[in-house]
């Protein structure tokens, strides 16, 4: 009787633990130190060009940045976008209630921070090219609103545009988050992220804060 030997899979020298969960068809992820975490298929893309219509209506102002003194400025070198607020109403209730379900999940699985919920909108984001980019930069605070957990829904197909990448940095090299359509990237306020120039077409997102008591 022949015995069949079994390889075994070495584990990379500090590779990352992953964990799975999963919550009414969505699928989780997060990385070994708790610096982002993602849930996919959070919105479907018909769902997400019924955001982008909802976005577009809207009258968009130029990405602002924090300047000197806390003065709110536009600097097209640190960020170039097109930006509109979206509030909640009977249009967009469902936006904001399956955002708070996700959200809701990913912080009580991997961050378990204490947070009370979104109190400034949410901000539909449109990059373009050539250029659009946001330098890397942290959302901890703004206008004395402490920000907990940053969140970006990618709302556009990945094939219709270049460039455009969400990087979060983990240490001195940055790591490009996924571009899946519909799917949901979590992170600490407090983490340094910014989006790379966009080379071609249009990436739309829809970007909230989620806030709370300071941390102690």
């Amino acid at each position: 009787m022949k015995v069949k030997k079994v390889k075994k899979k070495l584990k990379k020298k500090n590779a990352p633990i992953i964990k799975y969960t999963s919550l009414n068809g969505w699928s989780f992820k997060k990385d070994h130190v708790n610096t982002w975490a993602w849930a996919k298929n959070v919105f479907s893309p018909e769902e997400c060009q019924k955001i982008i219509d909802i976005g577009n209506s809207l009258n968009p102002t130029g990405g602002r940045i924090q300047g000197e003194k806390n003065i709110e400025t536009t600097n097209d070198t640190i960020r170039k976008s097109l930006v509109s607020w979206v509030g909640p109403n009977q249009n967009t209730n469902w936006i904001f209630i399956r955002l708070q379900k996700i959200v809701e999940k990913l912080n009580n699985d991997f961050f378990k921070f204490h947070i009370t919920g979104i109190n400034e909108g949410l901000q539909f984001t449109k990059y373009k090219a050539p250029g659009g980019h946001y330098d890397k930069h942290f959302d901890k605070m703004w206008d004395g609103v402490i920000r907990k957990l940053s969140l970006t829904i990618q709302l556009t197909d990945p094939s219709k545009y270049e460039g455009g990448d969400l990087e979060i940095f983990q240490s001195h090299e940055p790591l490009k988050m996924e571009k899946e359509q519909g799917m949901a990237i979590l992170f600490p306020s407090y983490v340094l992220h910014g989006v790379t120039p966009i080379t071609k077409g249009v990436r739309y997102s829809l970007v909230g804060w989620f806030t709370g008591d300071p941390f102690k």
